[in-house]
């Protein structure tokens, strides 16, 4: 008997108070979601080449050249976001936003000052922007597909309250992150369907580890309150959760600072994904379990 009561004691105790201060967290993600919104109704996302088409040009070196170097001297021009894709070790597709003869002759000119080209170029072509619409469809039915998948995952593992709480809190990343494309007008790329799609595998790895955690507790105790039990798991797991986005975030971190600036964008969206997924999975999914199991009778119980 004794040994139960110490064990309802360690449930109700815990460092910090996650659950009473959800009123907090839910105000604060609310703020950055409609902020986010408001900035994409006003100007947008900032596309990339991908999105908005542009000019694709081939060229043939008169040596070798590294991509490094190629990229190095497209970044002294001004055109650093432009993509560049090897065909053979002296030629490369140069790939940019629609330009005009002019600009495009510039370029040009800088990279026979630079490097050495072949003229007449392989390729000089308009590239149209239809290709966004393609690459869009399969997003929506990658991230569709991931979201199913989720939960019939978790829905299986857990119960139905554990399910529909991740999506909903994939749902908050999402929104979270493409609210930071609109805000700071990052280029908005293929690049970033790919970091969306990562961010949620990253996300949702972290809230199982805590589900888990809370549904181990569950069996433990059946007297203390819902929101002690999660609460308690939280903090159990918070050096855990803190421990993995910090070794996550150093060497994208580096890259932030010392990468070109397609690695930039790249590490920009893992960078806001990853913060954001650590914080959803402690203060918005935590609490939202919590606030399910009061709203519904049969688990409240």
């Amino acid at each position: 008997m004794a040994l139960e009561k110490q064990v309802v004691t360690d449930r109700s105790s815990y460092k910090f108070d996650f659950i009473g201060k959800r009123k907090i967290w839910f105000i604060f993600s609310t703020i950055l979601i409609i902020t986010g919104i408001v900035f994409f109704f006003v100007r947008g996302f900032n596309y990339g080449i991908d999105f908005l088409g542009g000019n694709l040009m081939e060229v043939k070196f008169k040596q070798d050249v590294p991509i490094s170097e190629l990229r190095k001297a497209m970044e002294d021009i001004g055109y650093g976001k432009s993509i560049l894709q090897s065909t053979a070790s002296d030629q490369y597709i140069i790939r940019t936003v629609p330009i005009d003869v002019k600009e495009k002759n510039k370029i040009l000119d800088n990279l026979d000052k630079k490097i050495g080209i072949i003229r007449p170029l392989v390729q000089d072509r308009n590239v149209a922007a239809g290709f966004s619409k393609q690459i869009t469809k399969y997003a929506l039915i990658a991230v569709a597909i991931s979201i199913v998948g989720i939960l019939i995952y978790i829905w299986i593992r857990f119960e139905v309250r554990f399910a529909i709480v991740a999506i909903i809190e994939l749902l908050h990343d999402l929104l979270i992150l493409l609210g930071f494309y609109a805000i700071t007008y990052r280029e908005f790329n293929t690049t970033s369907i790919a970091v969306i799609l990562t961010i949620l595998g990253y996300s949702l790895s972290d809230t199982i580890i805590i589900f888990d955690r809370v549904r181990e507790e569950l069996r433990l105790t059946k007297k203390d309150k819902f929101s002690d039990v999660v609460n308690y798991s939280v903090n159990k797991t918070l050096v855990r959760s803190l421990g993995t986005a910090a070794t996550t975030l150093f060497p994208i971190i580096v890259l932030l600072i010392i990468g070109n600036e397609t690695l930039k964008d790249f590490a920009f969206g893992l960078f806001v994904g990853i913060i954001s997924g650590s914080y959803s999975s402690v203060f918005i999914g935590s609490p939202l379990l919590v606030v399910w199991n009061n709203r519904f009778p049969r688990y409240k119980k």
